[in-house]
């Protein structure tokens, strides 16, 4: 990707600093922040030109919205009467389908983008999913994720929706659900690591990990994405069934064995055994 001029609306954040960063090479970058005095000084940093968003996108060729989910569509909606039509606009949230419907109405180039990393990771190796609704200038932002050598996924924003209520939204919601059950207990978090193998002690550092980021971004992960609450409800319901299930020895077994076909369980077997090798080390 050469000599585009690319505007990122959030540009002060660590994803939008993240893109900028890799992005800048052969290209001009232009931000926008909170404020002008944010975005003055995370420009100065790194050499890149800031201003008003509604300004910074008028003559852009690309627009990126890197801002919070919650007010991602009320910021395309703030931009996109001031941008082209066949300017470029993409988002980076975690949802696909509301930004993208947003996004439609004011581009004839729209590319929803979901980086499934954090900024802190380099790109190489990380799964990106890209859902595509207008246009052909898509591809240009394409290259540059497989150029970083990510694993890029293309798809419609439905089923991106959908399967981010598996990836993402049910996993949070148990994570969450998992934490609030050990604080009710009387062990603290030392007295568990003290009876803890490797394998337990990685599942329970998951939970902490997500626990050491910002709690709007979880909390707008479940809110915004649409699909969460059907998969929530399923999950109090499978809690419910297989509480049942425990006490009813060859109807557990069967289900037990049953809930298996879902899975690759010798891929899942082999990496898992890899990991707890490695974390054993800590463990000695």
């Amino acid at each position: 990707m050469i000599n585009q001029k690319i505007a990122i609306i959030g540009g002060t954040g660590q994803f939008g600093q993240h893109l900028g960063e890799n992005l800048d090479e052969n290209n001009e970058i232009i931000i926008s922040g909170k404020n002008l005095e944010q975005a003055s000084k995370v420009a100065k940093n790194h050499g890149w030109a800031y201003g008003e968003s509604t300004e910074i996108v008028k003559d852009a060729d690309i627009v990126i919205i890197a801002v919070p989910i919650a007010v991602t569509v009320e910021v395309i909606e703030q931009i996109g009467p001031f941008i082209s039509d066949d300017t470029l606009l993409c988002d980076i949230t975690s949802v696909k389908k509301k930004p993208v419907d947003a996004m439609k109405k004011y581009s004839s180039e729209v590319l929803g983008m979901h980086p499934m990393y954090a900024p802190s990771n380099s790109i190489s190796g990380q799964k990106v999913v890209l859902t595509p609704e207008e246009g052909k200038k898509w591809s240009i932002m394409e290259n540059f994720w497989e150029d970083n050598d990510a694993d890029v996924h293309v798809t419609n924003p439905e089923t991106h929706d959908k399967a981010m209520s598996l990836v993402q939204g049910l996993i949070h919601f148990s994570e969450l659900v998992v934490a609030e059950t050990i604080r009710k207990t009387d062990l603290t978090g030392k007295d568990m690591e003290q009876y803890s193998s490797p394998v337990y002690q990685l599942i329970t550092d998951l939970t902490a990990r997500m626990l050491n980021q910002k709690p709007g971004l979880y909390g707008s992960i479940q809110t915004e994405n649409p699909e969460n609450e059907k998969i929530r409800e399923s999950f109090v319901e499978s809690a419910e069934d297989i509480k049942v299930l425990i006490e009813e020895d060859n109807s557990f077994d069967e289900k037990f064995e049953g809930l298996g076909a879902e899975f690759d369980l010798k891929a899942a077997q082999n990496r898992t055994d890899k990991v707890i090798e490695f974390l054993s080390v800590d463990f000695r």
